[in-house]
């Protein structure tokens, strides 16, 4: 969906909530923390624009993030690799979902992706279109 040298962000196969995304690495690193400055920088850099598309397809709604790294006592492993989860709040919890632990998502992440895609595009047309007009 969207991505910079060192970052990709998805919607992951069998998201539990429509417009759910993921921001990982590129290169396999299991601890967060271990992220440089300019990574954290780059993070920044697409972390803000993908929530701005995620709130737009989703009205605002409230959303969650959450880190997953690997535990900070253990050693680097290549049994795991970080990433960033963004989950949108849009559908409930019912009792299917609390009966079996699957989660009814009516967003196929394949029509999030292409939603959220456009919606940056238009972010990234109308930045381009305003840092070139004149200041007065």
């Amino acid at each position: 969906m969207a991505e910079t040298p060192a970052l990709v962000a998805v919607c992951p196969f069998a998201a539990r909530m429509p417009y759910e995304t993921w921001i990982l690495p590129r290169q396999h690193a299991s601890h967060f923390e271990d992220l440089s400055d300019s990574g954290v920088a780059e993070l920044a850099g697409l972390l803000r624009p993908v929530v701005a598309a995620i709130e737009d397809a989703c009205s605002g709604g409230a959303y969650n993030y959450v880190i997953h790294s690997a535990p900070f006592d253990t050693p680097a492993g290549d049994h795991y690799h970080w990433h960033v989860e963004i989950i949108p709040r849009m559908t409930r919890l019912a009792g299917f979902e609390w009966g079996t632990g699957w989660h009814i998502n009516p967003v196929t992440p394949e029509a999030a992706a292409q939603r959220l895609r456009k919606l940056l595009g238009r972010a990234e047309e109308k930045r381009s279109s305003t840092a070139s007009l004149p200041i007065s």
